[in-house]
């Protein structure tokens, strides 16, 4: 364990927080309601619930694994190519992920308050700013996190007590107004952020800790929370219709809070809290695929790390339409985050249970047989 670069518990559910959180709070909202309409939170509830399932199969990997580096794991489990294979498959979909992240990041500066500054710019800036914190430690990126987080929760509190004047609770009524199955279909936008924690097993040697199961309930609990509030705040503020054609419902929220009569346009604070987790998010990502990286000396990890900014930049500066990319992350992108991390906690578990019984095979016929000795 890296003593000098190790985070607690508490702090990686603060990562969860803030990192996670941006997803289920900002990218998983628009789908939700458009799919399942003022039932939406409906949803969201029920996959907490679903989502405590996972719990046994995360603890089952930390132990098995015993909490040493999963790349250190999988070389002794199947072997260096096949490691190597299974890095590659999780820096290409982490660098989706960062990609994804900045383009809709991009996308709500453009369209909200920089029209006019180019979109190459921005992205070129946003990067090298989260490449120079990929390239510190988890422990660093953890201390910054506090401070980012701290007024991330005062405003987002600030913004919900504010809009208490415009909110219409009747709006979620009549509950299953379209039975069960749009509720259903709309699971797995919430399911693919909570999905994410898996991200956290290859940090898990940065740990000084094990995390145990009410870690991960924390974790589970907060990612609802921070999608019902915002969820149901637009289906109460603007309706379920209204809130369904809405590109960033989270963000609309904030053009509706004034003080009083002379303080209004507040939702500038909007922008601290969406580029924070932002950059805390693709930081993150970016320090997770260092880890991934096979790579010895911290100079050519570094070195690799650059290149696969200007990747993560060159995915976002591909020249499609907002529609094009909104309708490809709604029916792609989230449900393939969720498909891709049970696919891959399912496969530890099983590379786990194999690695297992091979051991314990091999420690049996180590021993000597004390019959044929005599």
């Amino acid at each position: 364990m890296q003593k000098a670069d190790s985070i607690t518990p508490f702090q990686l559910i603060l990562l969860a927080m803030t990192a996670i959180g941006l997803k289920n709070h900002v990218f998983a909202i628009s789908p939700l309601i458009q799919t399942a309409g003022r039932d939406a939170w409906i949803a969201v509830l029920i996959t907490m619930i679903l989502a405590f399932l996972w719990i046994p199969l995360f603890l089952y990997v930390q132990k098995k694994t015993n909490r040493q580096p999963l790349l250190q794991w999988l070389r002794a489990t199947i072997g260096d190519k096949a490691t190597i294979v299974l890095a590659f498959v999780l820096i290409g979909y982490l660098i989706v992920m960062a990609a994804v992240t900045l383009r809709e990041t991009i996308t709500w500066a453009n369209v909200m308050f920089l029209p006019e500054t180019p979109a190459f710019f921005l992205v070129i800036l946003f990067i090298f700013v989260c490449w120079v914190m990929g390239t510190t430690n988890l422990r660093t990126l953890s201390i910054l996190n506090i401070f980012l987080l701290f007024f991330i929760i005062i405003f987002g509190f600030f913004v919900a007590i504010a809009n208490i004047q415009y909110k219409n609770y009747f709006l979620l009524l009549p509950i299953l107004e379209h039975g069960y199955a749009p509720i259903m279909k709309s699971l797995i936008f919430q399911a693919s952020g909570v999905a994410e924690i898996f991200i956290f097993l290859l940090l898990q040697h940065k740990l000084d800790a094990s995390l145990r199961v009410r870690h991960y309930a924390a974790m589970i609990i907060i990612l609802t929370v921070l999608t019902t509030g915002p969820l149901i705040g637009a289906i109460v503020e603007f309706g379920p219709i209204e809130a369904a054609k809405q590109r960033f419902p989270a963000y609309e929220e904030w053009g509706l809070v004034s003080l009083g009569s002379f303080i209004e346009h507040l939702d500038f604070l909007s922008i601290y809290q969406w580029m924070s987790g932002a950059f805390i998010r693709i930081s993150l990502i970016l320090i997770l695929m260092k880890e991934l990286l096979l790579i010895k000396t911290e100079r050519k990890k570094n070195i690799t790390l650059t290149f696969l900014s200007l990747g993560i930049a060159g995915l976002v500066l591909i020249p499609i339409t907002d529609f094009t990319f909104s309708k490809w992350l709604t029916t792609i992108f989230l449900p393939a985050s969720f498909w891709f991390f049970s696919a891959a906690i399912i496969l530890f578990v099983i590379l786990a249970i194999f690695y297992g019984r091979k051991k314990r095979g091999s420690t049996n016929e180590n021993k000597k047989d004390p019959i044929k000795e005599s």
